[in-house]
């Protein structure tokens, strides 16, 4: 075994005497690894089991699965055993799993015997996770460590834990100072910091120093609501799909209509996703609605379909990016606190600015996956897109089937209604 470095500033993670334990700062913080150490050293100590969740956990690779192994072979920790669903420790019997919160609340429930669960990405758990989590970890000197970086003043980690607090809970906020201090940076990260520091500092507070999100003048899209739960009052009128390769993720969104506004919630973003597996995971979802794709990917929109998938592929023709970004800019628009991908791009996507910190005009650089798969259900939703647009794109004819005229609050008109409203525009 090869000698792991644990910082100073979280080895009480490595004690007994607390219940739980809020981990959270910036960006580059050494949260992730450093836990995923730690819980590798007490699992050698002692038989050990272990619980690694998130909200949203759609498969083996969307959890930490991949971090404890890759740390595994890194520190030649060879006393472990590796399987795709679990992780066991061959010497003590120490064992692995790895579950999400998100609509599995009988498999959590069932789950007996935790030592110590870790929640990753807490920020994104609403208060049904936590009222179903805490219960569950209920063995005598069990403990819960969350990592997370704050999203919100009220996110319900933070809340339980820092603003109200709970007895025995040992707090460790930290931020990229820790990797500088023990020259665990890279260079290229370092800079990337300071270019923020300097040229966009409200996102360097929430990007680096960890506070709460807050509102940042050259964001695209802006005050966008975050809420813990869909009301049973919405209603599921599209899926959003966005075709993604390498280095870019596939992104699945489904999108509500609830009192006057749009509610996004993120199904699935991952990379390598085959589109027979697109298929399956849309097929297999409760609500059946239309699936608006990149009309890009016109052979990966006819094999889904020929899975048995309703899918057409979303409006394109010169500027509507731009368009579209106009569009949702103009709705209201919540995001489920799980739906990770979304919540991030929200927040990263930046319009360019100049040396005098000006907006420069034009359309915004690699638009986030997730906020793609979303644009093109919003745009056959909220309003005909050609009403964006100038009078010589809208004669254009369209790279997609779909027209993008119907909006979905009237009933469905008849081809030779649409044909004439077209001719009356002329």
């Amino acid at each position: 075994m090869k000698e792991m470095l644990i910082p100073q500033e979280f080895r009480r993670l490595l004690d007994t005497d607390w219940r739980e334990s809020a981990v959270y700062g910036g960006r580059y913080s050494l949260k992730s690894h450093t836990v995923a150490r730690i819980l590798l050293i007490r699992a050698r100590q002692k038989k050990t089991r272990v619980l690694c969740c998130r909200e949203m956990q759609n498969s083996i690779a969307d959890s930490s699965h991949q971090l404890l192994h890759d740390l595994i072979r890194e520190f030649e920790l060879n006393d472990f055993k590796v399987t795709d669903k679990s992780i066991i420790n061959t010497v003590n019997g120490s064992e692995f799993l790895f579950k999400g919160l998100h609509r599995n609340e009988q498999s959590v429930k069932s789950t007996e015997g935790i030592d110590i669960a870790w929640v990753e990405e807490a920020q994104t758990i609403t208060n049904t996770s936590l009222e179903i989590l805490t219960p569950t970890v209920r063995k005598d000197g069990s403990q819960i460590i969350y990592t997370y970086n704050r999203l919100e003043e009220d996110d319900p980690v933070h809340m339980r834990l820092v603003i109200e607090g709970r007895p025995n809970t040992l707090i460790i906020n930290v931020n990229y100072d820790v990797a500088l201090k023990y020259g665990m940076m890279p260079e290229v990260i370092r800079l990337e910091m300071e270019d923020d520091k300097k040229n966009r500092p409200d996102l360097y507070k929430h990007k680096w120093l960890g506070e709460p999100l807050q509102l940042v003048e050259s964001r695209i899209y802006k005050d966008w609501k975050i809420i813990d739960e869909i009301p049973h009052e919405a209603r599921h009128e599209r899926y959003g799909l966005d075709f993604g390769w390498l280095p870019d993720k596939s992104s699945l969104v489904s999108v509500y209509y609830y009192n006057g506004g749009y509610i996004l919630d993120e199904e699935n973003t991952q990379l390598e996703w085959a589109n027979r597996d697109i298929a399956s995971t849309i097929k297999n979802l409760p609500n059946k609605a239309l699936t608006v794709a990149d009309s890009a990917e016109p052979k990966s929109i006819n094999e889904i379909r020929d899975y048995g998938v309703n899918i057409t592929g979303a409006k394109k023709f010169p500027d509507s990016v731009r368009a579209g970004i106009k569009l949702v800019q103009g709705a209201r628009i919540s995001v489920t606190r799980r739906s990770k991908n979304i919540i991030d791009g929200y927040k990263n996507w930046l319009w360019k600015i100049d040396k005098d910190g000006k907006i420069i005009a034009g359309v915004p650089e690699h638009e986030p996956d997730a906020l793609a798969a979303s644009r093109y259900a919003l745009e056959t939703l909220i309003r005909p897109i050609e009403e964006t647009i100038s009078q010589e794109v809208i004669q254009q004819e369209p790279e997609s089937p779909y027209d993008g005229t119907i909006p979905v609050t009237q009933p469905r008109k008849s081809l030779l209604e649409e044909q004439m409203e077209l001719l009356n525009k002329q």
